[in-house]
């Protein structure tokens, strides 16, 4: 006949049974921990890699157009018509590959360099073209000169949220990228007749691309940045947005406080000399030696 457990041996058993459920239930709970924490880990660890990522692109320098040095686009006579060529006294990573050294513009040393700080939704930028564009043109091909064009984006909030001084700046280095920087003036003289009023709405990208056209700028042109885009997918899409960005950082960091900014040789025009064309016209060829001061 079978002997019935004892007590003691039901209460060995029973706590036996409940040694075992604790073990088992601290394995799932460790288990548990380990693939949460195995987890979290993984989880920490891509968000450390996108923050590196996005860090080094941020560190990245935004590539301009290939006729820009340092921030704009300096032109010089080129037979009948114009040229890019580096800005005066740029060298190493300011000037891009294949973009002609300013030693090889074919100016004399004593020609000056007129340099114009301007963005196209300035009215006093427009009023500076329309004074002294077709001198400067002219000048500038009679090899007498160089012109410096830097456009520029600190008028964005005069085209309700249209970023026109962006966007703009932006189709001007899509312009020069292509390989038509010859036709600056031009473009730039475009661009300032078209000038939308402040406090509008800006322009949208057809009526900014038609405005280029009619500074003979070809607007089916390839840009080198991207051989599968046009200059007019290269404004739509902004593609030198964060140049533009940094370039008018660069400019405001190093004394601009507003456009137009005039400089002959480095040195800053008062706005009462290049007001009146005739003045300003006497200046620069005061500076370039072709007539005395």
């Amino acid at each position: 006949m079978a002997k019935n457990p004892s007590n003691d041996d039901r209460r060995r058993a029973a706590r036996e049974k409940a040694r075992q459920i604790a073990q088992a239930q601290a394995k799932r709970e460790k288990t548990a921990k380990i693939v949460l924490f195995s987890g979290i880990g993984a989880v920490v660890l891509a968000v450390i890699v996108v923050v590196v990522i996005l860090l080094v692109q941020a560190a990245r320098p935004a590539p301009g157009p290939n006729a820009y040095s340092q921030g704009g686009i300096t032109l010089v006579k080129d037979g009948s018509g114009f040229k890019p060529v580096a800005a005066k006294g740029a060298s190493g990573d300011d000037v891009p590959d294949g973009l002609a050294a300013y030693s090889d513009s074919g100016l004399s040393d004593k020609a000056a360099v007129v340099k114009v700080y301007m963005d196209f939704q300035c009215p006093s930028c427009k009023s500076f073209e329309e004074a002294n564009g077709n001198a400067l043109k002219k000048l500038a091909g009679e090899g007498k000169i160089a012109v410096d064009y830097q456009p520029v984006a600190i008028l964005d909030s005069q085209s309700q949220g249209n970023q026109y001084s962006t966007r703009a700046a932006n189709l001007a280095a899509c312009v020069a990228d292509s390989g038509q920087g010859g036709k600056f003036f031009d473009f730039t003289k475009a661009m300032f007749d078209g000038q939308p009023e402040e406090q509008s709405n800006g322009l949208d990208d057809d009526a900014m691309l038609a405005n280029a056209k009619k500074g003979g700028v070809d607007v089916h042109a390839k840009i080198a940045q991207d051989s599968s885009k046009t200059v007019a997918d290269c404004a739509r899409e902004q593609t030198f947005q964060k140049y533009v960005e940094k370039s008018t950082k660069d400019a405001t960091s190093n004394g601009l406080q507003g456009t137009p900014r005039v400089e002959i040789n480095g040195e800053d025009v008062d706005p009462s000399v290049w007001g009146d064309p005739t003045a300003f016209a006497t200046k620069v060829l005061q500076a370039s030696g072709e007539i005395q001061g």
